[in-house]
């Protein structure tokens, strides 16, 4: 306990013999102890300091606080760092008697040092979710539109990594390549080839009837460019001119406001991407994620599902999309019978973390996978892949020991050797018996 009726300076010094004039430059004061102080430890805790204990100080009016901190801790046996006091307000190291305005009988107040609260977060988000939630669902003010295709066309059959390739009875040169996979560049050609100038499919008679066949999925072009990059250069007036004064490097997009989607993108992809796009999150998946493995869920999204929305946000640099589903497959969807599409997709959809998670599953399954037929198949159409996989598995692999060579002749017979046991130099220190 501390219970100091007498005058002590916060450096530890006298007061009485100063003259009238030093007595003007000081301040006395009193520090009290608001609550019980304890020094704590982890065997023990001490109270060191009673409730409503009273300690008469003297100080420089110019003296920083910082002094009486220090000199308070230590009379009383206690640490620095565990207590604050305040006056008005806390007391910081660089205050002074003089910057706080204290006066002579004034009373300061020390306490435990309280933890920082987390603030409260400003607002909640659900209300925001759900206004951008109709956002989405309100299209009267929507100025963008999505031409999508109902199902894929039936000259292209989904891949297991995601992407789309030509099936055996489909014409095209693409289904005689080194892969069967084809890329985004290649898809894209034959969408092109097969639209004529106005964005209409050639095949068919005339372009009216042609998007009559197509699902509008509609938009508003602030959120999508304020969103994703891809969208400003895509909706940008303006790109530059050419030496006529021309205006060159627009895309269409930006005055017709129509983003014909590729076919072999669903409806129900565009519409999660759109979600995303407006609330950050796509809810399907968070409500999936709950449900138990084996139980059904109407909006479940499949593994198939997620591999295209992942090439949809490689292709239209989403990264955040991008980062939810590759989180959302590593999370929910990394099966055995699953993993040889997943790494597959990697190859052209730059997902280095999926990658690396997929690498990762098959070692630590590795008979399982190597064994199903999935995983089989699908490194025929990836040979390239193999080549991680055998690096990993031969990681795994450990090094063999090597005995070294005897280089010791006749002479160094009898000697000490590192190791020996015998008392070399290089040999283990004994443990000192603490009895001794």
């Amino acid at each position: 306990m501390a219970n100091n009726a007498g005058r002590q300076g916060a450096g530890g010094g006298n007061a009485n013999g100063n003259n009238a004039n030093n007595m003007n430059e000081h301040v006395e004061f009193t520090v009290k102890a608001e609550e019980d102080l304890y020094l704590t430890g982890s065997e023990n805790t001490i109270r060191r300091v009673t409730a409503d204990t009273n300690y008469s100080c003297l100080m420089l009016k110019t003296q920083r606080f910082s002094s009486l901190f220090r000199h308070y801790a230590k009379y009383h046996g206690l640490r620095k760092d565990d207590l604050e006091y305040h006056f008005v307000n806390p007391l910081e190291n660089e205050d002074t008697p003089e910057s706080v305005q204290l006066q002579r009988g004034d009373i300061i107040m020390v306490r435990k040092k309280r933890k920082v609260e987390p603030p409260e977060p400003a607002a909640d988000d659900t209300e925001f979710f759900k206004d951008m939630k109709e956002l989405l669902d309100d299209e009267e003010h929507m100025d963008t539109l999505f031409l999508v295709h109902p199902i894929p066309p039936s000259g292209t059959t989904a891949s297991p990594g995601g992407k789309r390739k030509m099936s055996s009875s489909g014409g095209g040169g693409g289904a005689k390549g080194k892969k069967n996979d084809l890329d985004v560049n290649a898809i894209k050609r034959e969408v092109d080839d097969s639209m004529d100038e106005d964005g209409n499919n050639g095949s068919s008679g005339s372009g009216n009837d042609n998007r009559d066949n197509l699902i509008e999925i509609r938009a508003h072009k602030c959120i999508l460019t304020a969103r994703a990059d891809y969208f400003k250069a895509l909706f940008r007036k303006m790109a530059g001119e050419n030496s006529s004064g021309q205006r060159v490097g627009t895309f269409r997009e930006s005055t017709e406001c129509v983003i014909r989607v590729e076919p072999y993108f669903t409806p129900k992809i565009v519409r999660l991407m759109l979600e995303f796009m407006y609330t950050n999150r796509i809810e399907c998946l968070k409500a999936s994620s709950k449900l138990e493995v084996g139980l059904e869920c109407p909006h479940r999204v499949t593994t198939d599902e997620l591999l295209s929305l992942l090439h949809l946000a490689d292709m239209w640099q989403l990264r955040d999309l991008k980062r939810l589903v590759e989180h959302e497959l590593i999370r929910s969807h990394m099966n055995v019978n699953t993993v040889s599409r997943m790494y597959c997709a990697t190859d052209d959809l730059h997902a280095k973390r999926l990658s690396k998670s997929c690498l990762e599953f098959i070692m630590q399954n590795y008979r399982e996978v190597t064994g199903s037929v999935a995983f089989q198949e699908e490194m025929k159409h990836h040979p390239d892949l193999c080549i991680p996989v055998l690096k990993a598995a031969a990681d795994l692999i450990p090094e063999p020991a090597h005995k070294k060579a005897r280089t010791s002749t006749g002479s160094d017979m009898g000697k000490d050797t590192p190791g020996s046991g015998t008392g070399g130099g290089l040999a283990s220190s004994p443990v000192p018996d603490s009895d001794h």
